[in-house]
Order: structure tokens, then C-alpha cells, then sequence
């Protein structure tokens, strides 16, 4: 595995953004390097499991300049891997920059070396220090208890802590933990009635009420065991859940737990990145800059490579929470705090007062949602005002989607 060093002046800025790309932890903050001399650097984000009908994925793009600009996906790359007894397999790409393998045909081998080799649309060709494929560590078990803390302000807080047991013994020393969770939840003020015109309020069916989130952690969690002592990992501390600060608890929520056999490189890698995300400051106390990757540049030792190809073995468990489940632990429970806001010609205090028509047009310009109309007489539908309320709080499409995931189960 090579160390890149990169050094320079508070300069021209370069995005950096193989921690954000990197599969796995999704949204790691971006740092930015100076470099005395912009380079579009290649990054590569590879993975390989052991798992059964997962593909090998690989991302392939290039650093910017800009720090508010995207990576440029790198498109029409011949993307291959090669194992130590000479097989070999090719990468289909599915999306710009995403290649995969065909998971039916297939599966990565505990005990087995991979190669990752790729060649860009310009003719140069990039390769991975070949990676061992351990097997994946079962995990026995994933549960809940009522749990509390006190965070470093002060706060109390009351939730559910998320464990997770792996006793199986292992001869592998370091393991990477990581989960990702999805929950149902609803909107209180989902959109009833269309806005025409002042005589023309229309009830209409209510769409986006109930949707699903989706939440990965920042940084994965590594762990170093001695397995000559004690391999059995218990009560494995996964994820707190403060009742009262999120709406997880109040519908349905399901957590997947991961757990990845990696080698001591791979490891020495998220020790980096976490050492980079947790320091804090600026990053240029520490010069020159290390990033570790094990991918380098065929044609040219010299040109920095950004990424890693990560092989390891994989073992998941998910469970389901139910509000059935929580209520006995008697938890405070989330409240969403939205507001609705009436507004008629009467709230203004002018000789002319403003119509509904201009009502609805500023309300709805200052990014609020029209929910239903207030009326003086219902009978006769007069109106008296217009209700309003937040997207985050009338439509759940904003922090969600409105189509649970493939393999969401909504009853047991």
C-alpha cells in the first residue's frame, strides 16, 4: 500500500473529495489540499465482498478544482479483476463512472488474492496491489435496550442503544462496523385542497404524506482484536437513538448492521480517515498531507492516485423496530413542531388589505406549502383565511422517498 504525500502552499485549491465518494461511509465531510500545482487526479472507489449476489462495484472519477463542484465521473473505462490462480472477470458499466460485475456469474473467494485493473478512455492504465479475501465474520445477533446519556453540554438524553454480537472465533484481527438505517414516518400536514383562485378551492387526494428515510453513518467503526485472547465480540455498542429527537421510533424503523473482515492496510486506511475527519482545525497542521491508497498509475509511477480497492469479507443482519416494541420502555416520545399559519385579508393592516390571490402567491414564494382553506361559512364557501405550512412539515418527499425500499417488510 502506498502513501501519497501531499504538499504545498495555501495556494490554488483542489477538491478532494475520495472520502465524500467512498461507498461505504456516504457522506464523509470533503477536506481540501492545497497542491502548489492543480493535477485532475484519478479516484477510485472499489469494493469486493464475499457475499453471495452482491457485485463488485467500482467508481471511477476525477478530482476538481472547484470545491463546490461534483467529481467528473470518468465514463467508457475497461475496468477488470484477476485472481491468483488467473481468472478473471470484467466490469459492465451500469451508470456514468459505476462499473459492476455480474453477480450471477460471480462471487469473490475467501483465501483468494484480486487484482483490480483498469485503463481510462486516454490509454493510461491503473492497477491495485493485489488483496487478500477473508472470509466474513457471522453476526450472531442484533438487538435493542432502553439506554441513556448525557451528552458533553449536558443534555439527558433517553432512547434505545443498538447492540449487535459477533461470537463467532476468528483468526482476523481488524474489522470495520457499519450500518445503514431506514424508517417510515409521516407528515402532520399533508396537502389537502388545490389553490386556484379566491372561488375556486379544490379538495384533492393527499399524495406524500408517508414516505422513507435513509441515513448511513459519516465514518464506519474499526476495531483491532487479539484473536490468540479473545475473538467473541458482545454487546457490541452499534447506535444510540434519543426517542425525543428524531421521528425513527414512531412508525416503523429497520436497521441493517455490517460487518466487514478487512486486512491491516485496509485498516490502517479508515484509521487515517477518521484520524483526518476527527482532528478537527485545519488539516494543514500536518504537512505534508498523507492519504494511503493501494492503486497506482501503470504508465507513470509518479502521477498521484487517489481511492482504494477494499476486499473483505461481509456478514449483515437486520432486524425490525416496531412502536409496539417502544412504548413499554416508556420513552419521550419526538414531536414534530410544526406550525400552521391562517392568513386572511384581515391580518393586514392596510387601507388595502391584499387579496387571497396575492396571499397564496407570497406565501407559496417564501417556500410554504397551501394545505386547506379556512372557511368564515363553509355552507356557502366564503373564505376567511389560508392555511399554510412548511414542505418539511406538509410533504414528506422532502426528506424522503415516497417508495419503501426492495426489501422493506411492513408487518411481521
Amino acid at each position: 500500500m502506498k502513501t501519497v504525500f501531499l504538499q504545498g502552499t495555501r495556494g490554488k485549491h483542489v477538491f478532494f473529495p475520495v472520502l465524500l465518494c467512498l461507498m461505504l461511509s456516504n457522506c464523509i465531510r470533503p477536506f481540501y489540499p492545497d497542491l502548489e500545482k492543480y493535477q485532475s487526479l484519478l479516484i477510485v472507489d472499489a469494493r469486493l465482498t464475499d457475499e453471495e449476489d452482491v457485485p463488485a462495484c467500482v467508481r471511477l472519477s476525477r478530482t476538481s478544482d472547484m470545491p463546490d463542484e461534483k467529481p467528473r465521473m470518468v465514463e467508457g473505462a475497461i475496468v477488470t479483476m484477476t485472481d491468483n490462480l488467473g481468472n478473471s472477470t470484467s466490469f459492465t458499466e451500469v451508470s456514468d463512472g459505476v462499473y459492476k460485475t455480474d453477480s450471477t456469474s460471480f462471487t469473490g473467494i475467501p483465501g483468494r488474492e484480486y487484482s483490480l485493473r483498469i485503463i481510462t478512455p486516454d490509454g493510461k492504465e491503473y492497477a491495485s496491489d493485489p488483496c487478500s479475501l477473508a472470509r466474513g465474520r457471522k453476526i450472531d445477533n442484533v438487538y435493542f435496550e432502553k439506554a441513556s446519556r448525557t451528552l458533553d453540554n449536558g443534555e439527558f438524553q433517553e432512547g434505545i442503544m443498538i447492540f449487535a454480537d459477533a461470537l463467532e472465533s476468528t483468526e482476523n484481527k481488524c474489522f470495520r462496523w457499519s450500518y445503514e438505517e431506514w424508517w417510515k414516518f409521516t407528515v402532520p400536514y399533508p396537502v389537502t385542497h388545490m389553490f386556484i383562485d379566491e372561488h375556486n378551492v379544490v379538495k384533492v387526494p393527499v399524495e406524500n404524506e408517508t414516505c422513507y428515510a435513509r441515513r448511513k453513518p459519516e465514518l464506519p467503526e474499526i476495531e483491532s482484536v487479539n484473536p490468540d485472547l479473545n475473538s467473541e465480540t458482545g454487546r457490541k455498542p452499534v447506535l444510540f437513538i434519543a426517542s425525543a429527537n428524531s421521528d425513527r421510533l414512531l412508525l416503523r424503523y429497520s436497521i441493517e448492521v455490517s460487518l466487514f473482515t478487512i486486512s491491516d492496510e485496509e485498516y490502517e486506511f479508515w484509521r487515517l480517515v477518521k484520524e483526518i475527519n476527527t482532528s478537527g482545525g485545519d488539516i494543514f497542521d500536518r504537512q505534508p498531507f498523507p492519504v494511503m491508497t493501494n492503486i497506482y498509475c501503470a504508465n507513470d509511477a509518479e502521477e498521484k492516485v487517489l481511492g482504494y480497492f477494499q476486499v473483505c469479507g461481509a456478514s449483515r443482519k437486520r432486524i425490525y423496530i416496531t412502536p409496539g416494541e417502544i412504548e413499554p420502555l416508556g420513552l419521550p416520545e419526538f414531536e414534530y413542531g410544526c406550525v400552521l399559519t391562517k392568513k386572511g385579508p384581515q391580518d393586514y393592516l392596510s387601507e388595502q388589505p391584499p387579496s387571497f390571490d396575492f396571499i397564496y402567491r407570497s406565501f407559496t414564494a417564501m417556500g410554504y406549502n397551501f394545505i386547506y382553506p379556512d372557511y368564515l361559512i363553509e355552507a356557502f364557501q366564503i373564505l376567511d383565511r389560508l392555511v399554510f405550512a412548511t414542505k418539511e412539515c406538509s410533504d414528506c418527499s422532502v426528506n424522503g422517498a415516497s417508495v419503501p425500499p426492495y426489501f422493506w417488510i411492513d408487518s411481521e
